[in-house]
């Protein structure tokens, strides 16, 4: 047998003390063994994404720091107005002040609480015809801690995407590691390699999402004007209402001696319900701003055509 065919791999391994078989199994089992990609850095200069559309966009609750409205103005014009189930009760307080004047030898005066005499007084419902219009001032209001529900976005489309300026750092690829079947490959590492350019017909993205809300900053709106709107019937809640007249007195001066009565009138009113009908409500906004909002942002069918990448370099491959 000459040197060569000595040589010749089917010689070395029958010349090895292990069966075929079963170095042909070992070699499959270390070709497969899993394996990883590791990139320095990855820099693309510049590209283009045609046609990025996004087929939903999907807002979350947004939290809302606070609302402003300042120099406001609302009217209320031509309405009628009926009051229902209303109750009053006219509280009469009594007081008796008193006074003792001897001249020289000295004065005193006082005043003493007699209690109170409540008269009720059941009015039922009660009709305003033709309310005068109604004029309201608003210097400021102030809402904090509003949360609104935001509605989705559908078929967003963004147009073109230019790309300029990617760099992406300490790559492994992939993260489960790479599986080589057939082929066996020890230790390679390149220190750069460099692609003109590249293309790709199409991307498409499921699901993306970020692990923080999105916060903004804020927004304000000035000199905000609502047209008149036509209210055909609003109606309240039951409410309170009490008004004190001045006081009134009856009193008796019989020189050294005077005493008065003196009685203060409060009327406590309740009303069941207060319906207002073919009124027209107009409100001017000087400013509205809303402040820190924060919300949740999900993308849904992120899809892009025809994509062009320029410049290319690679540093630093080991596998």
């Amino acid at each position: 047998m000459s040197l060569k065919e000595r040589l010749s791999p089917d010689s070395l391994l029958e010349s090895l003390p292990v069966s075929r078989d079963l170095l042909t199994r070992l070699g499959l089992l270390g070709a497969q063994v899993s394996r990883k990609i590791a990139i320095d850095q990855v820099s693309v200069d510049s590209g283009t994404l045609n046609n990025l559309k996004v087929e939903r966009v999907n807002l979350g609750s947004a939290s809302i720091g606070s609302l402003t409205v300042q120099n406001g103005s609302a009217s209320v014009n031509n309405a009628n107005a009926v009051l229902n189930q209303v109750r009053s009760i006219v509280e009469l307080e009594f007081h008796l002040d008193w006074e003792i004047d001897l001249g020289w030898i000295g004065s005193w005066d006082g005043s003493e609480n007699m209690g109170s005499l409540d008269i009720p007084v059941d009015l039922g419902t009660i009709t305003v015809p033709d309310l005068g219009d109604i004029d309201l001032q608003i210097p400021s209001i102030d809402i904090p801690g509003l949360v609104a529900e935001m509605k989705p976005i559908d078929q967003l489309d963004l147009g073109n995407l230019d790309i300029s300026g990617v760099r992406l750092d300490k790559l492994s690829l992939p993260s489960a590691g790479l599986s080589i079947t057939g082929m066996g490959v020890g230790d390679l590492t390149l220190s750069s390699v460099t692609v003109p350019s590249a293309d790709g017909e199409a991307m498409r993205v499921n699901r993306a999402a970020p692990t923080q809300h999105l916060n903004l900053p804020g927004a304000s709106l000035e000199n905000v004007a609502i047209p008149a709107v036509n209210m055909p019937s609003a109606t309240s809640g039951s409410f309170t209402a009490d008004a004190t007249a001045s006081d009134k007195s009856v009193g008796v001066d019989i020189g050294i001696l005077k005493v008065s009565v003196r009685v203060t009138p409060t009327v406590h009113l309740n009303v069941g319900s207060m319906t207002l009908s073919d009124a027209q409500l107009a409100a001017d906004l000087g400013k509205v701003s809303i402040n820190d909002i924060s919300l949740p942002v999900s993308l849904e069918g992120i899809t892009g055509g025809e994509l062009g990448l320029n410049s290319i370099s690679v540093n630093k491959l080991t596998f």
